[in-house]
Order: C-alpha cells, then structure tokens, then sequence
C-alpha cells in the first residue's frame, strides 16, 4: 500500500455493500500507480434461496388479498394485450428490482409493494408528472422534504435510486400503521393520508377496518390500486394471461461507492466503461454535468461487474477530474456574452444550468460554465474497499469527516450513508442521540459497517 506524501486532498471512493448478499473478501495491494493505493477485492455473489429468477423470488411474496372487480379486470386486459410494454417494464425494473425486494423483504412488507414503481413511473426515475412527482416513487416535494429527501440545483434524491426507495417504504409503513391495512396505505400514498382519514372519518365513523372498496375514492386511486393488483395477478402467472415475462437475474445489479471530491459525469461514466446514459438510469438525482461532493459525500451507483473498472482506471487517470466551474454572473452579463468567453453553444449552456435561452441573468446568479485550461491533476485520488472484517483502530485525527446535520437527519440514516453503526457515531460525538439542523459530526471515513 504506498500513496505519495505530498498531496493536500483525497478522493476517497469507498465500495460500500448495495445489498446483503454480496460479499468482499481482501485480495492484494495494486501498485500500478504510487499515487493511489486501492485494496483489490473479489466479489462473490450467493445464491438467493436458490432461484435464479427474480421474478419467482417476487411471486413468493405475493399476499395482498385479490380483487373481484370489473377494473381489475379491464387492467388485466389492457396489460396482457401489450407484451411491448411489459419488456419495456421489465427491462427498466432489472437496474432497480433487486435492490428493491431485498428492502421489502428485509422489512417483512408485502412482495406486491415492489411493483409500485410499474405503476408509479413505469420503472423511470427521471419521469416526472404534472403535479410536481418525481422519480421512481413519484415523490411531491413536500412529501419528499418530510422524509428527508435533499432538493437542491445540483441533487434531486426524490430521484435517487437508494433514498428514495428507503423514503417511500419508510412512508408505506408509516401509512399502514396509520391505516392497518395495506389497500388502505396504498390508497393513502396515491390520494394522500389527510383525504382518506377524513373520508374515514365522515363517512364511516373512522372505522378503520372498512373495506376500502365501500369508501368514495376518487377514480384515480381506485384505478391505482386495481392497476397495482393487475400487474400483480399477471406476474404470478403470465402464461394464464398469455404474457412472456423475461427472467431478471436474481442477484445485485449496482453496487455504491461513495466519493468526497467533484468529478465530471461523462467521466466517471468513461472510468467505469459504461455508456453515459446507463450512468444516468443508475444515478438519476444529479441533473448537473458535474457531481458537486465537497459540502458532503455522495454516492455513486455502478454495475457490480464495473467496480473494479472504476477503481483501476481512477487509479491511473492523471487529469483533473473536473471540466466544469462555476460562476457568479456579474452586472449586464447575458447567456450570449458566456458563450463567447467559454466557447460553449447557449442552447448548451442553458440546458446544462436548467434555463431558458432566453433568460435574464440577475447579478450574483451562480451558473456552471467549462473550466479554464487543461490544468494537470491538482490532488491524489484515494480508492479504498470497505472490507467485510473488523476494522482496525486508528487515531482519532486521522482519516475523518466532518457532516453538518440536514433537515430530516437521523442517526440511522447518517450511519448508513457512511457504512458506518450507530455506535460508532456515539463514541465519536460523545454518546449524543440528540441532533439539530447545522449540528457538526465526527465520522470516520474508513470504519466498516461491521465494527463495533
């Protein structure tokens, strides 16, 4: 392991384990380049109760009730007459699904719950509706602020595979423990919670345990649900409906790196030799072509099989990892007058900064334009595997971070985006449990998820 002494900033690309049943074990030490030290590792895959098929692992854990109902059927139909749209579907689902089920298992909710994506945005996390919902669980932006999902110029995690799956089953639960039943949880996320407990609540005297058939529910929410349990009467069985369902590999699709320095989108997707808009289907919440990473850590989604692509080639590539700045508009500047200085198409310049061609540029406005030069790489890069292994102990002035606590901040979620436990936040920030907005906390940027 050799890295160089004379440099004054890190990457660090730390591989933290997208789901349980992957595992790291520690290989060798690369040595291709003194600059960067990068621990190689093997990566084996287990079987998941020996199906090889995601979709049969699905079905297992089918348990919503069926429904008799003339709309069930007509989206039945619709669905089975439209082979086209179920490849799409299935083609899409393939990035997420697996991460998916596993959370819905790991939580003890029901299989069918894994198929609201299909339904909310068709397996999509860029789509986006009329009424503001975005990503593949159709987040509101309040709804999303509630659950803490960061909206900002540079990061959207409504549409963020990881966050905002975590958002909408953390909701889904909260509902059904509102509701204690699940049709009526499901009704909630698409009507809202306030709507259907006074409906509840006026109508059958909030009797909770009422069939969520005999309550007034607007068109759309009864066609949700009745599209929700459709899709999941053809999957258990798409011979019956004449529909051939494509197998989905029933093992990890992605896997998460975290990274605490900028870089390009085009070149990290270059470093992990994948094409730019498969980089775009697994990290969709960065809708700038520059991953903004120096107020906190971000995390990066590639396929399983690209990690080690990445690691290497980050490990030799001696550029700047940035093509992209930013600039503060000064007095009377416009659109044209950047254009000219950084030799960029204003169509260009405007989509990337998410304005109009046509837009006023107000004094103190901050846009992204190209970077001046070519300049030679200013730092050295720190790839570093989070092994499956107890973690060694280290000074406590070394190889830290520094988190200043957001809005919908928790322990659980602080811990987990640092693949790191509780505990370990505790012994570092002297046992507190209590945070607050603007709250400052030690992390260890190295721990293993499995220390104690």
């Amino acid at each position: 392991m050799k890295t160089k002494s004379n440099t004054s900033l890190a990457l660090i690309a730390a591989v933290v384990l997208a789901s349980l049943p992957v595992t790291v074990q520690a290989g060798g030490t690369l040595e291709k380049n003194v600059s960067i030290t990068v621990l190689d590792a093997q990566y084996q895959v287990q079987p998941h109760k020996q199906q090889d098929d995601l979709w049969m692992r699905v079905r297992t854990g089918f348990s919503l009730a069926n429904i008799q109902s003339q709309e069930v059927r007509q989206h039945e139909n619709n669905f089975s007459k439209n082979q086209r749209f179920i490849d799409h579907i299935v083609e899409r689902s393939q990035r997420y699904l697996f991460y998916i089920i596993e959370e819905v298992e790991r939580r003890r909710m029901p299989a069918e719950i894994a198929l609201l994506p299909i339904i909310e945005s068709r397996f999509d996390p860029d789509a986006y509706s009329h009424r503001h919902a975005a990503g593949l669980w159709q987040f509101v932006p309040s709804t999303a602020r509630a659950f803490g999902l960061e909206q900002n110029w540079w990061h959207d995690e409504r549409r963020d595979v990881i966050a905002a799956t975590q958002a909408a089953l953390d909701y889904l639960q909260m509902l059904y423990k509102m509701f204690g039943n699940w049709k009526l949880a499901l009704a909630a996320y698409n009507w809202g919670q306030g709507s259907l407990k006074k409906v509840i609540n006026e109508n059958h005297g909030g009797n909770k345990s009422v069939n969520y058939q005999e309550i007034g529910l607007p068109a759309e929410t009864r066609n949700y649900i009745s599209k929700l349990i459709a899709i999941r009467n053809i999957i258990a069985n798409p011979r019956r409906y004449g529909i051939k369902l494509k197998p989905v590999p029933n093992r990890p699709y992605f896997e998460q790196i975290t990274i605490t320095q900028p870089i390009d989108v085009q070149l990290a997707a270059r470093l992990a030799g994948i094409s730019e808009s498969e980089f775009n289907a697994l990290n969709p919440a960065y809708h700038r072509p520059l991953i903004k990473a120096e107020d906190s850590p971000r995390t990066l989604l590639l396929p399983v099989t690209k990690i080690k692509t990445f690691v290497d080639n980050l490990e030799n590539y001696d550029k700047s990892l940035v093509s992209w700045r930013t600039y503060q508009i000064e007095q009377t500047e416009t659109l044209r007058d950047l254009s000219n200085r950084y030799r960029i198409p204003v169509g260009r310049l405007a989509e990337i900064n998410g304005i109009s061609e046509r837009t006023t540029l107000k004094k103190g406005q901050i846009l992204l334009v190209p970077r001046d030069g070519s300049s030679a790489r200013e730092m050295t890069y720190l790839a570093h595997y989070q092994l499956k292994q107890p973690a060694t102990k280290r000074s406590r002035s070394e190889e830290r971070i520094v988190y200043t606590v957001k809005k919908g901040d928790t322990l659980h979620a602080i811990a987990k985006r640092y693949g790191i436990d509780i505990k370990t936040i505790r012994l570092w920030n002297k046992g507190s449990d209590l945070l607050s907005i603007g709250q400052k906390l030690t992390v260890p940027s190295f721990s293993s998820p499995y220390s104690s």
